[in-house]
């Protein structure tokens, strides 16, 4: 019995060996992103293609962040960097390509129409600072997704075909979450909404509604500016102020007792989810507007 034991044994050892080894897995290319939304967009493209991190997360602040050290030892092995034009990249895209000189970096925002961010209160900017906010517009978000697939495919084409579907789906879902905000958008009555912080204006341009920003190029305003954007809100009957995640919320209730406890709530710029993030932000304008 015992022989007969040790020569399964042998036999078995033997069929291993002589097994054709598994293939093995197809390694995935590391990609670096500025904001939390692109990893959504560019997740949606490469799917299980590629591994992908942002640099500024929900919650941080895209003007004044600095990467970690493990965030740049992942730049350092990153394939493709996408920016997208937020302030922290004017200081650090620099650094980024040192601390990797054969990674690409690629304008995921290329071609796309910019707005300016607003002057000050209640006034419309035609010139100076863009905006980044980029992708709170979905007709933008189109024109960043077909720049990071063109990147993607050009980095790996033995799998263009994968690229192009998942786009092709991809561009069918902005659509579909673009018909889902103007329906949840149908029924209100007013158009002019308050926030603490101008990330929302690409949003108010391409659905037709008007945002009151209490910040200007991220300062607050002064005495005056304040009494006026307290009247302004007031003859627009606004009882809800927006505030952003991660932002002190001191002004924003300081603002909402002189407007007469006006409701607080809380956006989130660098929500990752974008579908789920936009149909959040549209019904929660939906509420404030009725």
């Amino acid at each position: 019995m015992k022989s007969l034991g040790a020569l399964s044994l042998c036999l078995a050892l033997l069929l291993t060996a002589c097994a054709p080894a598994a293939p093995a897995q197809a390694e995935q290319m590391t990609v670096t992103v500025s904001v939390l939304p692109q990893v959504y967009f560019v997740q949606k493209i490469a799917g299980d293609l590629v591994s992908v991190q942002a640099i500024v997360g929900s919650g941080d602040d895209p003007h004044t962040y600095e990467p970690t050290a493990e965030q740049m030892r992942v730049v350092a092995k990153s394939r493709l960097y996408f920016s997208i034009g937020v302030e922290f990249e004017d200081a650090w895209l620099a650094r980024f390509r040192a601390a990797n000189p054969g990674m690409t970096i690629v304008d995921s925002a290329a071609g796309v129409e910019r707005l300016p961010i607003p002057a000050s209160v209640g006034e419309t900017n035609t010139e100076g600072e863009p905006d980044p906010h980029i992708w709170f517009s979905p007709e933008r978000v189109k024109q960043v997704s077909q720049n990071m697939a063109d990147a993607l495919l050009a980095a790996d084409p033995a799998h263009a075909e994968n690229y192009r579907a998942n786009l092709a789906a991809w561009l069918e879902e902005i659509d579909t979450v673009d018909a889902d905000v103007r329906a949840a958008l149908a029924g209100i009555t007013r158009g002019t909404f308050l926030v603490i912080h101008p990330a929302w204006g690409y949003f108010a341009r391409d659905y037709g509604l008007t945002m009151l920003s209490v910040e200007s190029h991220g300062q607050e305003p002064g005495p005056e500016e304040l009494a006026r954007l307290i009247k302004l809100a007031r003859e627009d009957d606004i009882s809800t102020v927006f505030v952003q995640k991660g932002v002190s919320q001191k002004l924003a209730e300081s603002i909402a007792a002189q407007l007469g406890a006006a409701e607080l709530v809380e956006l989130d710029p660098m929500a990752r989810d974008w579908s789920a993030n936009m149909r959040l932000l549209a019904a929660q304008l939906a509420e404030a507007l009725r």
